[in-house]
């Protein structure tokens, strides 16, 4: 009867499993550091030099030389993957952008700015693509 074998074997072998992964030694935790002449763990003392690591806010990024950087820098992180301009460079966007403030600046909302020669609306009329433009344009370099 190989499965009784078996089922003998799950249990011994999670006990040693266990054992081993407890790190128990059979030292009792008495050992003496002989340099010191009193008990300690064998490990050496750690000294820390440096000053603690801190935490940098996210919202703390360098800022941008002009609005047109800014309006690129924030434009790229807003686009998402898959976008409809994948491959549009930085004069493209600036381009889009200053029509879009254009268009803003006549009373469009940003939401329903149209910018983007061939872009389809979605199925709630907005030009996705075009209304993050907008937005961001409307946020960094529209005056």
């Amino acid at each position: 009867m190989v499965c009784g074998m078996n089922r003998a074997v799950v249990p011994v072998a999670a006990a040693v499993l266990l054992f081993v992964l407890s790190g128990c030694t059979g030292g009792g935790g008495d050992e003496v550091n002989e340099a010191v002449g009193s008990p300690e763990a064998a490990s050496p003392a750690v000294t820390v030099s440096e000053a603690p690591l801190t935490a940098v806010s996210p919202s703390a990024a360098p800022e941008a030389a002009t609005p047109e950087d800014a309006f690129l820098v924030k434009i790229r992180e807003v686009l998402p993957d898959d976008t409809s301009i994948p491959d549009a460079t930085d004069g493209q966007l600036l381009a889009a952008a200053q029509d879009a403030c254009e268009q803003m600046a006549g009373g469009v909302d940003s939401t329903l700015v149209s910018v983007i020669d061939g872009e389809q609306a979605d199925s709630l009329g907005y030009y996705r693509d075009s209304a993050r433009i907008g937005s961001v344009a409307k946020q960094t370099i529209c005056p």
